[in-house]
C-alpha cells in the first residue's frame, strides 16, 4: 500500500492570508506550506476528502486520476473541493458544443449518517454531478473492498459545536492496516479494530499550557495530543481512567 498525505493543515492553511505570525512568516520565507487535510492511496487511485486546495495538492503530487473518494465528514475544509470531479472527469464535446461532457466517473463513498449531513448542505451539487455522469454516490454499509484493499468506516458523534458525525477509516491490505482519522475525533473511540495497525494518522490535538487554556474556554471540547495517546495505549476502561484523573486532581471534560 502506497499512500501520500496531500495536506495536513487543518481548517486554516499555512501560511495564512494576512497573517504575519512567526510561523506564517517563516513558511513564506522558506517557501513551504500546509494545505487542507487529504490523503491519497496510489494502489487504486483512492482519495480521502476534498479540501478547497485539492486541485493544487493533486497537481503538486503529480496525480492525474481519482477513481474513488471517501469522505470523513461534511465540514468545508473536507468537502469544498468536491468540484474536482467535474474538473477531472469532463472534456470538451466533439460536437464543439459550449458545454463539456463526461469522460470518466468517480465513485463517492460515505457512511449513511455522513452522507445525510453532506447532502443536507451540498446535495444539489452531487445531484448535478451524478446527472452529468462525473460522479456516483454510494453509501457504505459496513466496508468497501477495492482490489486488495478493505476500507472500513468507524463513525462517531463528535463533540464539535456543529454536532457533526465524523469518520475514522480502517484501511487494510492483507495483514497490514492503516488508521486514518484526520479531524474531529473527540471522543476518540476505544475499538479493538485499531490495534495492530502499522500506521495511525491522527488529528494532532492540542498541547502546551496556552492551548490547554483555550481548550477549556472554547465553544467545544478539543482533545489533547496526550489524551489521544493515553486513550489508545491505556488498557483501563473509560470510567476507570476518569476516576484516576479525579484522584490525580486533573480538571477538564472527561474523555468519555
Amino acid at each position: 500500500m502506497k499512500l501520500t498525505i496531500l495536506g495536513s493543515g487543518g481548517f486554516r492553511v499555512l501560511p495564512r492570508i494576512g497573517c504575519h505570525c512567526r510561523v506564517c512568516d517563516e513558511a513564506r520565507e522558506k517557501g513551504y506550506r500546509r494545505l487542507g487535510p487529504s490523503m491519497f492511496i496510489h494502489d487504486h487511485n483512492i482519495l480521502f476528502d476534498t479540501p478547497e486546495d485539492i486541485v493544487v495538492e493533486l497537481l503538486d503530487a503529480g496525480i492525474e486520476d481519482v477513481e474513488h473518494i471517501f469522505y470523513t465528514h461534511w465540514h468545508p475544509d473536507h468537502t469544498f473541493g468536491a468540484r474536482i470531479v467535474e474538473q477531472m472527469n469532463t472534456t470538451w464535446s466533439d460536437k464543439m458544443e459550449w458545454r463539456m461532457v463526461s469522460k470518466a466517473t468517480t465513485t463517492i463513498h460515505m457512511p449513511g449518517i455522513v452522507r445525510e449531513e453532506i447532502m443536507e448542505r451540498l446535495g444539489a451539487f452531487f445531484d448535478f454531478w451524478e446527472l452529468v455522469g462525473v460522479a456516483k454516490v454510494e453509501v457504505i454499509e459496513q466496508s468497501v473492498v477495492i482490489g486488495g484493499l478493505k476500507i472500513e468506516p468507524v463513525v462517531i458523534e463528535t463533540r464539535h459545536r456543529t454536532m457533526t458525525h465524523s469518520t475514522i477509516y480502517i484501511i487494510s491490505s492483507g495483514e497490514k492496516k492503516v488508521i486514518y482519522a484526520p479531524c474531529d475525533i473527540t471522543p476518540f473511540p476505544r475499538d479493538d479494530r485499531f490495534h495492530g495497525c502499522e500506521l495511525m494518522i491522527l488529528q494532532t490535538g492540542w498541547w502546551g499550557d496556552e492551548m490547554a487554556e483555550r481548550a477549556r474556554k472554547g465553544p467545544h471540547y478539543e482533545i489533547s495530543f496526550e489524551e489521544i495517546l493515553e486513550d489508545y495505549k491505556n488498557p483501563l476502561s473509560c470510567k476507570d481512567r476518569n476516576r484516576a484523573k479525579e484522584r490525580q486532581g486533573r480538571k477538564g471534560v472527561p474523555l468519555c
